[in-house]
């Protein structure tokens, strides 16, 4: 017989093709339980009419003799295991004991399944597929080995539950899995050498991959507790030494992502019937299913780090920037996407600012119209930017936010989210010039549109200006449409744009897939006559110079991290001045060793507060996008001594050799804790002989962006306005963030400041709620004499004590003429 002949005899087989019909089916039983989860929907129900598939199909070939020996009966059989399986994990859905499965463990298991049905056509294939195929049942033995293992404790609840229509007897289906292993092997396998030899090949490649993971996983646990247990400052938390020294692999994330992300196994024995994994959990700080990895559930089983779930997600935070993910949320939000992205700019060069409004579309996936989710974004501003705007639109209809406090607006949210679960949008103030905007609800099949309006400085690049796009990171916005719409209010000169844009006159636009990273620039056209005036007080803006102060430097300390090189400390420690670093909790004089390795920390948190003498040191950095923010080392003496200190007189020298700041540093830096400049060695080799450095010419009346290459400035009067309020606004903001640092001004103060140019700071937040009695029920209400939401179209100004007295004459005058109409009619 030729293998044509073979296979067309073996497909003849009715009960084999039934049973292949049936897994498609079966497979759609088990996606729609997963999408009746993730909707609320009866995952049950679809079990349920899985299992009576399953269980027709078994009187099917009872009845027909499918279980009987032969070859055809062999093809049904191996079928029938693969239903079982699938029926397996749909209940699962429902009865979690594994988390949902890594992509590579489900592609294995249907390898498996594969290679048992296709056991029953073996004759018709050539040798080398053979082997193969003995090869794969070696790592099938293994994977079903495993999972009888972890269903091991449960096998007794199983076999009560199976009096119950047979449903506890999932529980033994891996046996049964590694029972026809077994019969395969004994009749196929063991009589021919080559495939024992592949069959046991298969067994030593899983042992194999088991071992080195395990050992890596040893490895990076070591690390990790070595760091977690001998901090080298003992004012910091413990996990700030594992973000800032612990190894960047794919071994330690997942090290730190055991039980957060990763099912693990159970630390305790096998004395109770629980599962040997730990019990699954549907949500984690990932706001992401969880995930069950063999590899890690077995590696687990041998050593664990000491770091808990709650210092594992700041550890990750800081080493791999999943602040987004981290966020506290009310509800989840893993169903949704960003299906549209609107972005609509004024910039005014002559100004050196621009103002920017994203509308944003988001989309809810879940098939349940009343499964709601919570949509959060993090929005990142250029220096200096600030919030001035946010809508919600609520059934078809704009709704604009009113300014309060940040502890108003967080009160309000949660209780209308998280009790009442109905319709607000609120955004914060965050370190790291950055912003979240929370939206909720987005309803399952339906969207939500919100817009936030950013006013910002443009980044001063030699003679160009720089407009650079805010970006966001959130619900997915892979498939997302973006429309650009940039208006200069000023004709532009030398514009360089990205090629998708079209020009009309002075505006720029483009259409097409959303795209974070992109800029446009001009030539700098200079500053030009430029007046805003609002509440007795006119702002307007002027060119920045840098100027240079007295300062008496007898003490340099660095601030060292991976982005030095070994050549700028050699040219740092030329300088006629003792060079110090904070090691091993002290000041310590700086050696070639010490710098080597200090060099290899991540990132660096410098003690500015433990710094002896304020007055005469200067300290040497350099940029390193990393690092936690301020507020993830609450609680801990360094972010104590740190308040404390920043609110002692006298600001601290700080010198950048390059890079953006670190969060940390950023944050110190809007706070004007330091005398801030940055170059390179040449320029402190010119300056410190002189007794000289950068001098800081901020004060109440004017505020410094040093990117935008301005001061905006303030005067008690008033004038003729000819620019946008957002010169108040960008003043406003700045002048806070002044304020906060060593000349601390109460929150009262910031948020009567905030409510005046309707800005978000550290002490304000803008919020949508859905009806006027929730304003009224949490005490939030807008100010009449302030600036309100920004928008595009208007100047926003607030009327001065006369143009009030104009309005009222004019009210009057309508009034009066409406009146003495009415008579003579």
């Amino acid at each position: 017989m030729t293998n044509t002949q073979y296979f067309q005899f073996m497909f003849r087989d009715v009960r084999l093709w039934v049973g292949l019909i049936l897994i498609p089916v079966a497979l759609g039983f088990y996606f729609g339980a997963g999408f009746a989860l993730n909707g609320s929907g009866d995952s049950f129900g679809l079990f349920l009419a899985n299992y009576v598939i399953l269980q027709l199909y078994f009187i099917f070939l009872w009845a027909t003799g499918g279980f009987k020996k032969g070859r055809r009966s062999r093809n049904s059989f191996a079928v029938y295991l693969t239903l079982c399986l699938i029926s397996c994990f749909c209940l699962n859905r429902e009865f979690e004991i594994f988390s949902v499965s890594t992509d590579w463990w489900a592609a294995i298991l249907a390898l498996c399944c594969i290679n048992n049905i296709a056991y029953g056509f073996k004759e018709g294939f050539p040798p080398l597929v053979r082997t193969i195929m003995a090869f794969i049942l070696g790592i099938s033995t293994c994977c079903f080995l495993y999972l009888v293992f972890c269903l091991l404790p449960i096998c007794v609840v199983g076999a009560i539950g199976g009096l119950f229509f047979g449903i506890g007897l999932h529980a033994f289906i891996p046996l049964l899995f590694l029972i026809y292993t077994y019969v395969l092997v004994s009749r196929y396998v063991w009589f021919r050498k080559i495939h024992r030899y592949a069959y046991l090949g298969g067994i030593g490649f899983v042992a194999v991959v088991l071992i080195a993971y395990t050992l890596l996983w040893n490895s990076a646990v070591f690390a990790v507790n070595q760091a977690y247990l001998m901090p080298d400052n003992t004012d910091l938390p413990a996990w700030e030494n594992v973000a800032r020294k612990a190894p960047k692999n794919a071994i330690v994330e997942r090290v730190l992502k055991a039980d957060l992300v990763y099912q693990t196994a159970r630390t305790g024995g096998f004395g109770d019937m629980d599962p040997i994994l730990g019990m699954p959990r549907r949500r984690s700080f990932f706001d992401a299913e969880q995930l069950h990895d063999p590899l890690i559930a077995v590696a687990s089983l041998f050593r664990r780090s000491y770091v808990d779930e709650t210092d594992a997600a700041k550890v990750l935070t800081a080493m791999y920037d999943s602040r987004q993910e981290t966020q506290e949320r009310l509800w989840s939000g893993d169903r949704l996407s960003t299906i549209q992205v609107r972005t609509n700019a004024n910039i005014w060069p002559s100004l050196h600012m621009a103002y920017t409004e994203k509308t944003i579309n988001v989309f809810n996936a879940n098939v349940s119209s009343w499964r709601n989710q919570e949509a959060i974004y993090t929005f990142h501003l250029p220096e200096g930017g600030v919030v001035t705007s946010l809508s919600l639109w609520i059934n078809g209809r704009e709704e604009k936010g009113i300014l309060t406090s940040k502890e108003k607006a967080t009160e309000a949210y949660k209780q209308i989210v998280g009790v009442e679960n109905r319709d607000p949008s609120v955004v914060h103030w965050q370190e790291g010039n950055t912003v979240t905007v929370r939206v909720f609800p987005v309803s399952g099949q339906s969207g939500r549109q919100f817009k936030i309006g950013i006013t910002a400085p443009l980044l001063q690049q030699g003679k160009r200006l720089v407009y650079q796009n805010i970006w966001f990171q959130g619900p997915d916005a892979g498939s997302a449409r973006e429309d650009v719409n940039i208006n200069f209010q000023e004709a532009p000169a030398g514009v360089e744009i990205p090629g998708l844009f079209n020009r009309k006159q002075n505006t720029f636009f483009s259409v097409g897939p959303y795209d974070a990273d992109w800029q446009l620039s001009c030539i700098d056209p200079g500053i030009r006559t430029n007046l805003f005036t609002a509440n007795g007080k006119s702002f307007f803006v002027a060119p920045y110079k840098k100027e240079l102060g007295e300062a008496d430097v007898k003490t340099i300390y660095l601030d060292v991290n991976q982005s030095w090189t070994t050549a700028e400390f050699l040219q740092i420690k030329k300088l006629p001045y003792p060079v110090m670093v904070y090691a091993e909790n002290e000041w310590q004089t700086v050696t070639d060793e010490l710098f080597t390795r200090l060099q290899k920390d991540r990132y660096s948190l410098f003690p500015v507060y433990k710094v002896p003498d304020r007055a005469s040191a200067l300290v040497i950095t350099k940029g390193n996008v990393m690092s936690p923010n301020l507020n993830d080392l609450a609680e801990s003496k360094f972010y104590e001594d740190l308040k404390t200190s920043l609110h002692t007189g006298g600001k601290l020298l700080l010198f950048n050799l390059g890079g953006d700041l670190s969060p940390y540093l950023r944050t110190l830096k809007e706070y004007r804790f330091f005398r801030y400049a940055d170059g390179d060695v040449k320029d402190l080799q010119q300056w410190l002989p002189l007794h000289q450095f950068p001098q800081d010419i901020e004060n109440d009346h004017r505020v410094v962006i040093a990117p935008a290459g301005v001061t905006i400035n303030m005067e008690e009067n008033t004038g003729v306005s000819n620019a946008p309020d957002h010169l108040m606004r960008l003043f406003a903001y700045n002048h806070i963030m002044q304020k906060m640092g060593p000349q601390k001004m109460s929150d009262s103060e910031i948020i009567a400041t905030a409510k005046e140019s309707y800005i978000v700071t550290p002490a304000s937040s803008l919020i949508v709620l859905e009806t006027q009695k929730d304003y009224d029920r949490f005490n939030i209400h807008g100010d009449t004499n302030s600036l309100k939401n920004a928008s595009l179209k208007g100047k926003g100004a607030v009327p001065e004590p006369h143009e009030w007295a104009l309005i009222l004459i004019g009210l009057g005058c309508i009034l009066w003429f409406k009146k003495k109409r009415a008579v003579a009619i």
